[in-house]
This record gives structure tokens, sequence and C-alpha cells, in this order.
């Protein structure tokens, strides 16, 4: 086929602000001793800066501006740059110095590299952003309660991870007297402490999110709004944006539908630990953070209200999960490592987070809540709503998949994401399925916010993955500016249609479906109403300037995620090499992709891919790791429709490095390591000197891979293990 390739038409935004990590040098690199003349004009005057990513250009960084202490580029010494300009007749960027990181060694260092790589913000609030910040202890003012529908007696409960402190939802479910049920989703009213136009605004606006790192989180807001105002903490008066709905315990159908701003007071913070024990029958554990009495108009808050709360969302929850999924939803599951940390900060445990009922529940009610919210901000302002799409995959690499995947004896059939999901659904082996989902994460787009006046067809508003035609965030304001735009509008839109509830209007009686325009006409809007639009819902340009900070930062948020991940990960395993006394870890690994020259597989356990490349197998030092003594030496390979056949030489060690008892432990626990060690040998000649081994590899083979963590920078390099693990089936 023929390559794809285009052309730079324009530069529609460039971005100023974006700093690079990397180290220096005086010697100009070798890729540009041939424009000769360009260098002559340098001269002594700049130092060149080699950033840390293969993704970024060298650049001329003029001594003017850099400290002392980085002019002798030694060696090990990081600091960050911005590019300044790239005139056209030159071969590089010019950079402008931002500052000095110091030396690249361990893992504090490395995650400063990290944060500065991605431009996120490590730096306190400013001044001006504290002056924006209600002082402490902070009270409810009555006049703020009086607007608000005071919930504050129900039972209201938070389930989070366990170790969580900014807990920005809450659940709740009631039975009405008609028999259904009443369900809340309630949101920390971050909204109402971030005014717009203040510099808090500003700030969260620049920042956009919180960003995970393994050891730390680095917060979008202020300690004493996510940790504290904001925080829906059990057994303290909280403001709330809550979405209710009226639902058919029996179908799990949403008959009704409210919205409003509330204040609640939580009645418990549950873990999902908490929760899956309830769910599993086991009970609340006893030391659930429960509060029995709410601090106002309370009544008991038993443990079995509660449990019977939990039993009855996860109930509706898994009849909304198999209801989206019957409509054509689709979900591709990636493996995400948690860290155990030592006093110090040291990984000394690694497992996969685990994905259980009591996290489906949460989703499930997000997921409404998200969408509800998306359909009555966009009815609301049809040309100004925030709202969140996810495009079809690129076809072209969706197509190349399914090729790869039919040929490997796995029919997909990628028409829409509901076949998609079908398709996966009828893959027996948990292995191959992940091994499945991960090859059709490579064709698929990421989601985006957007504003809806910058898209004319409402067709592309459509979000691919949940099959659904609007979508937006609403239930992360403490993390996410992107959802307090979104809270904003949803109060604009109480403003504008009435649909507000007081504490004058008994909540029950008053609750019912939100009859709203499509449109909303200024010259119907009363003179407080308008105001209120024209105060929180910014016009077309600025809300597409804030979609595209919020992506912008998202991305950069989760680039530095997946690199901390890897930073602990590659620490974790090179401990568990240096104690096994092995190169890296060995673990069993699935074949994805076969080309002319390499091998690609996925590691099921530990969530991460590689490539092992043939003609660097012929080398003892290469790809091969051997877990038996013997020299594993590749002498030939040949790839046709059977797959990819590989021939072994091995020789055994030499006679005289017999195996000592302590050897044989260190083997023993190699092969425990491995797992699923077998005889690979599909056909064996030789004498005892040296053996001939003939291997053969198809998509889904199972084989045996080492994993080698290696810290400069930090990284994982794959070889294969042999002998290992060989066989058709994943």
């Amino acid at each position: 086929a023929p390559e794809l390739f285009g052309t730079v038409a324009a530069v529609i935004m460039r971005s100023t602000d974006r700093t690079y990590a990397g180290s220096l040098s005086a010697m100009p690199p070798a890729q540009l001793r041939k424009h000769g003349l360009f260098l002559e004009r340098a001269g002594r005057d700049v130092l060149w800066f080699q950033p840390l990513s293969t993704d970024v250009p060298i650049m001329a960084l003029p001594l003017v501006g850099v400290p002392a202490a980085l002019r002798g580029c030694r060696r090990g010494n990081y600091c960050t740059v911005r590019m300044a300009a790239w005139p056209a007749a030159e071969p590089v960027p010019r950079a402008e110095f931002v500052a000095e990181l110091g030396e690249r060694s361990g893992i504090e260092a490395e995650t400063l590299l990290i944060l500065a790589e991605h431009s996120v913000c490590t730096e306190p609030p400013a001044p001006d952003v504290v002056r924006c910040l209600p002082s402490i202890p902070w009270r409810i003012p009555p006049a703020d309660l009086a607007r608000r529908t005071d919930l504050r007696s129900w039972c209201i409960f938070t389930i989070d991870p366990s170790t969580a402190r900014d807990l920005d939802d809450a659940v709740s479910c009631r039975l009405l007297p008609g028999g259904t049920l009443l369900i809340g989703v309630h949101i920390a009213d971050v909204a109402y402490f971030v005014r717009p136009g203040t510099a808090l605004d500003r700030q969260a606006q620049a920042r956009a999110t919180t960003t995970y790192m393994v050891q730390r989180a680095y917060p979008m807001l202020p300690a004493v709004l996510c940790e504290d105002l904001c925080s829906l903490s059990p057994g303290t008066d909280r403001f709330a944006f809550s979405v209710m709905w009226e639902m058919d315990p029996a179908s799990g159908d949403v008959l009704s539908t409210w919205f409003g701003r509330t204040v609640i007071s939580s009645a418990c913070k549950l873990s999902y630990d908490d929760a899956q024990s309830v769910i599993e029958g086991r009970g609340l554990p006893s030391a659930a953070a429960c509060i029995e009495r709410a601090a106002v108009k309370a009544g008991p808050h038993r443990r079995g209200e509660i449990e019977a709360a939990v039993l009855q969302l996860d109930t509706l929850a898994r009849k909304l999960r198999r209801r989206r999924f019957d409509a054509g939803a689709l979900s591709l599951n990636n493996v995400k490592l948690t860290f155990e940390l030592d006093a110090a900060g040291v990984p000394v445990a690694c497992q996969q987070y685990p994905i259980r009922d009591s996290n489906r529940l949460i989703e499930e009610f997000m997921l409404l809540a998200n969408m509800s919210v998306a359909a009555r901000v966009e009815a609301s302002f049809p040309d100004a709503a925030l709202l969140r799409r996810h495009p079809p995959p690129l076809q072209r690499r969706l197509d190349e998949v399914c090729k790869r995947l039919k040929l490997a004896g796995v029919d997909i059939d990628a028409g829409s994401p509901g076949d998609i999901s079908r398709s996966l659904g009828r893959i027996d082996s948990a292995n191959a399925r992940h091994t499945v989902e991960e090859m059709l994460t490579g064709p698929m787009q990421r989601a985006s916010y957007f504003a809806t006046s910058a898209i004319g067809d409402k067709d592309e508003y459509h979000h691919y993955a949940l099959n659904v035609p609007l979508y937006t965030h609403f239930t992360s304001p403490i993390r996410r500016y992107a959802d307090i735009v979104v809270h904003r509008a949803l109060e604009a839109s109480l403003a504008v249609h009435g649909n507000h509830i007081t504490n004058n209007h008994p909540l029950l009686p008053a609750y019912v479906s939100p009859h709203f325009p499509t449109t909303s006409p200024e010259g119907s809007l009363t003179t407080s109403a308008s105001a209120a639009r024209s105060l929180l819902v910014p016009g077309p340009e600025a809300l597409a300037a804030i979609a595209h900070q919020c992506n912008q930062r998202k991305g950069a948020a989760k680039a530095a995620q997946e690199a901390s991940t890897l930073l602990f990960l590659a620490h974790y395993l090179a401990a568990m090499a240096k104690r096994t006394d092995t190169p890296g870890i060995i673990t069993p690994g699935v074949v994805t992709n076969i080309g002319d020259n390499g091998i690609t597989f996925a590691t099921p356990h530990l969530g991460v891919s590689g490539t092992v490349y043939m003609d660097r197998m012929a080398d003892v030092a290469g790809q091969v790791v051997s877990t038996d003594g013997r020299t594993w030496r590749l002498s030939l390979w040949s790839v046709g429709e059977a797959g990819l056949q590989l021939v072994w030489r091995v020789t055994p060690p030499p006679a005289s490095s017999g195996t000592s008892g302590a050897d044989a432990g260190d083997a023993a626990a190699v092969a425990r390591l491995a797992g699923r060690l077998s005889e690979m040998a599909v056909g064996g000649t030789g004498g005892a000197a040296t053996e001939t081994v003939t291997q053969t590899l198809r998509v889904f083979s199972a084989i045996t891979v080492c994993v080698i963590a290696e810290h400069t920078p930090p990284s994982l390099a794959m070889r294969l293990a042999m002998p290992g693990a060989c066989g058709n089936g994943a």
C-alpha cells in the first residue's frame, strides 16, 4: 500500500508555555555537523540542548541567561527550556532557558524530570489566588443555604479508593411511596468557590486537571478546597450539585430526572473494598467510617440502611450496565498497576488494580449523571455547551488489526462499537481477550472536549465507545476544570428554565421531569436569567479555548502518569531482579504481531508491550535470556503462512561448571517465576555438544519473556526467555 503523507497548511495555534526537559552539551551533535555555516555563525555563544524525548528536536540555547553552574555541561545535569523561535533558515529551533533541575538520580529526581517534561505545575498557589479562598473555619452563609434543597438528613455516602482525600461524588437511594426508587448522584459544588474571572479561576483553567503520579498528586485546586471545603467528608455540611432519577427497580428504567443545587452531609465514607464486602454478602466492615447521626436534621443512619442502599444500587447498576452494552457500548480495558511504597517511597510490591462490582456501581451512575447533564446543557444552550466526543477509530489501522486477528483465527466484526464488543464476548480465554483488546486499542482515537459552536454537524458529537449522542464531564469538578465549566452551564440552565427547587417546595411532590424548551430565545428570559447565562456560559471563542486547554493538559497529565508508572515499575523490577540474581523478571507473554524482522508481544500480568528483533538474537549478548544455563543463539528464521519459524543452536554450559545446590535453587526460582515454562522443541537434532531446536510462533502464541529494567532513562527492555512456553493459545 502507498505511504500516506501530508503537508502543513497553517499553524492555527502555537503553544508558548510548553517546557522541555533535557541536558546540555558544548559540542554540537553529529547530525548538525553537515550544517557548517550555521555552526560557524553559532560559534561559542550557544549550548546544545539534548531533549529527553525523541519526539523533540535538538535546540540551540544562547549562553545568555544560562546559570554559570550549567555552562560546564556536566554529564547528568538537567534543565528545562522553552522553544523561543525556529527561523526558517536554521536547522534547529532556538531555546530559552527556564530552570535547572539538577542531577538525574533516584525516584524523586526522575519524577521532577517527568513533571517538567510535561509542563505539570508544582508551584503553590500565588498570593492573588490565596486571596480568593474563604477564611478557615468556614461556615455556610444562611442566605446561600436558603437557596438550596436541604438533603442533610438523607442517607448519602461516598465510595472511593481507600486512600482518596478529594471526595467529589456521593450517592443515595430512597424508596418512594409508589414503590419506585429515587437514586441520587451528588457532586461537590466546586463552582460555588471558583468564581468566573477570578485569579483562582484562571489558575484552575491553566492547570485544567489534577495530575496523579504514583507517589503523590499535583492538584488543580488549592488543598483547602480539594481536601477540605469541597470534599464530601462524612458528618460535614457540604454544598453539592445533585442529579436524581426516579427509577423502576424491576426494569432499571429512568422515569424522570431532577437537577438542583443542594446541601448534603455524608453519612459514611466507604472504600471500594467496603462496598464490595456488602455486595458479596459479608456486610460493612466494622472499620467503615460511618456517621450514625448527621449534624443537622438528622435521623439515625444505621449501618443496615447503608448496606441496603449499596445492594439496591448494585442491582440497578448491573441493569444499567447490561442495557448499555446491549445498546452497543464498547469497553477496552488496559492493565492498571498499583504499587505499595515503603517509608522511603520505594516500591516494594506491585499488582494490577482490581476492577470489581463496587467500581462498576460507581462507574454506571457517574456515566448516567454525565449523560443526563450533557442532554440538559446542550438543550438549554445548543450553541454554547462544553461536551466530550469520541471519534470512530482510524479505519485503515483498524482494518489492519482485524486482518491480523483473522489470520490468527479470531474474527472481529468491527462494523460498530457494539459489534466489536460482541466479538470480544465470544473469546473464552482471559489472556487472549486482553491481547485482542490491547491490539484494538491502537486504532482508537482519544476522546476530547469540544465547544458545540465549533462543530456544525451534530452527528460528530457522538461518543464512539459509549455509543451515545451526547456526553460530557460533570462528576469530578475537584480534579477537572471542564466539569466546573459544565456545572456553571447547568446552574445557568436552572436559572433560565426555572427548574431550581428551594426549601419552600417539598422535594418529592415537586419531583417531575424537567419540561424545558430546546431553545432559549433571549427575549423570553428574565433579566436575572439572562445575566446568569452571560456570567456563567462562556462565548463560542472562549469556550473553544477552554476545550483546547483542557484537552492539552489532560493529554499531558496522562502522559506524565504513564511515565510515573513506568518509572516505579522499572525500579521495582530492578529490585526484584537483584534479589533473584537474574537479568530481569521472567513473565508470560503473548505474541501480538510478527513482522519480517521482529516479534511484538504483550505481557498480560504487567500491562506492557515490547518488540524483539531476530537479527539481534544471533548475538549471545543480544535479545535472548537463558533460563536453563544453556546458550541459545538464533541461526535462521523465516516468515511464512504458517507463522514465524525460528531455528536455534543450543550449546550446553561447560562441563566444569556443574550446578551447585545454590545454583539449582536459583534455577528453580527462575522456573517458578516463569510459571509456564514448558518443552518447546518442535524438532531437535544434534549431539551432546550442540543441539538444533526449531520453534514456530504465530499471533497468540504463548511465549516467555524477560523484562529488564534500564535506568538511563527509566525504561523496560524486552528479551525472549529460552526455553519458554510456546503454544497457539494465549
